[in-house]
């Protein structure tokens, strides 16, 4: 099924139930699939049938919106990160199958030309190749890429995903930020496919966040853990909400206890994937804080294995043009009882007194302990060869005597270490990764 035909479907059959909702507007599923084939007209008048479009815009309306009614023209769309700056802009429509650029601003250095309300370049005539739809990578390793997907690799799954997440007609998901985001994407068009309700904030405002939740008798909430944890922090419960999904980054002890004070018949889901493959497995619950480099047992129908430390994927979710199974080089192992645990990557594996130790491993035992709200570690080569880890933890956490104590009944010797830092935040770049430039700067002034 294609993803645009939820959005007929829905709009036909009860165009009046509520389908869209932001801090400032709200649409019917009637008005969506309006606006939807307007944006349709629009991009068909550009020539843009089999072509990958572009859109590069920070209003999450206007993104979902372009999306499905690119897909109705039968466009390939692709939504650009909107922190993307005008350098990262212009190497992207030299470098990657990009037909068509739409953007809701003029930016001079790309010479657009101005059609309505946008802006719009054709910076080549690529089309063709497999696909329906792309999504874009992070780029935090180098220039972003564009993977490219058959609306069938999320729409074949969204069954499975939505009876596991319990989401039907009557669910409705708050979600935070930009659609770009390939995990806001597919959520949304996952709460779509079952015809629920989109409860979206642009705003960096928890209390807010926390006062819609409520008001808005939000069911799913799905957030990655550092947008939880100030969240997690606002005043106020809703008893209403029954599902926190969430994944990207590892969930600390103090934050899950404090998601439970906020809402507590909430059940927490813990997810494990990556943008090639999509999900690939799961956690629930305490399970979480007593595993917790443990992401749970593979979702049905996807096959995990081992091969030299790496986590081999064997799924037909998977973007196009990878060989399956297929590897993100992430390392793991699977335990006795069928659970994956994620070790991280390989250049995260240090070597201590002889011993290989999973940076992954450490970390998320560290956020496991009283007081830690966040932890990073940063490894320096000393001159015999060996690695030393110092961590460095946000919140209030117990003296080094005590922290070492504490991990000693859960890791070796080598894999504790050797020094504990405490920062008041852990820098990070504009994509919201470690800046571990800086923080080797702060443990050279400690």
């Amino acid at each position: 099924m294609k993803l645009y035909e939820y959005l007929i479907q829905y709009g036909a059959a009860g165009g009046d139930r509520p389908f869209y909702r932001d801090d400032d507007s709200a649409l019917s599923y009637g008005e969506a699939l309006r606006e939807a084939r307007r944006w349709a007209h629009f991009l068909d008048a550009q020539g843009v049938k089999g072509k990958v479009a572009a859109f590069y815009g920070d209003n999450p309306k206007d993104q979902l919106l372009f999306f499905l009614g690119a897909e109705m023209a039968g466009a390939r769309p692709v939504l650009f990160h909107e922190y993307l700056k005008e350098k990262d802009l212009s190497e992207l429509l030299a470098k990657r199958p990009i037909d068509l650029f739409l953007s809701d601003r003029d930016i001079p250095a790309l010479s657009l030309q101005k059609d309505g309300d946008f802006y719009v370049r054709h910076p080549g005539n690529h089309g063709g190749g497999a696909g329906d739809f792309g999504v874009l990578t992070s780029g935090s390793s180098g220039l972003p890429k564009v993977l490219f997907r058959r609306d069938e690799s999320w729409t074949d799954f969204f069954p499975l995903q939505n009876e596991i997440f319990e989401v039907g007609k009557d669910s409705r998901l708050f979600v935070q930020g930009s659609l770009a985001f390939t995990g806001n994407l597919n959520m949304v068009m996952g709460f779509l496919s079952a015809g629920a309700s989109i409860h979206l904030s642009r705003r960096l405002l928890p209390r807010t966040w926390m006062r819609r939740i409520s008001e808005e008798a939000v069911t799913h909430v799905y957030m990655i853990p550092s947008k939880l944890s100030p969240l997690s922090r606002s005043k106020g419960t809703a008893e209403g909400l029954k599902y926190i999904l969430t994944g990207s980054q590892l969930m600390t002890a103090s934050l899950y206890h404090r998601l439970m004070d906020r809402f507590p018949k909430a059940r927490v889901i813990l997810y494990y994937g990556a943008s090639e493959l999509s999900y690939v497995s799961y956690i629930e619950g305490k399970d979480i804080l007593a595993k917790p480099d443990d992401v749970g047992r593979p979702f049905p129908g996807i096959g995990v294995t081992i091969r030299d430390g790496e986590i081999l994927v064997d799924t037909p979710y998977g973007v196009e043009g990878i060989s399956r199974p297929f590897t993100c080089h992430d390392l793991g192992k699977i335990d006795g009882e069928g659970d994956l645990h994620f070790l991280g990557r390989r250049e995260d594996v240090y070597h201590i007194k002889g011993n290989h130790v999973s940076k992954q491993k450490v970390l998320a035992h560290l956020l496991m302990e009283e007081g830690v709200e966040e932890a990073e570690i940063l490894a320096e080569k000393l001159d015999n060869g060996d690695d030393r880890m110092t961590a460095f933890l946000v919140g209030s956490p117990r003296e080094p005597a005590e922290l070492v104590h504490s991990l000693s009944e859960k890791l070796s010797p080598w894999e504790i270490p050797s020094r504990f830092i405490t920062v008041e935040a852990i820098p990070r770049t504009s994509t919201g990764k470690t800046d571990r430039r800086r923080l080797a700067e702060l443990a050279g002034r400690v």
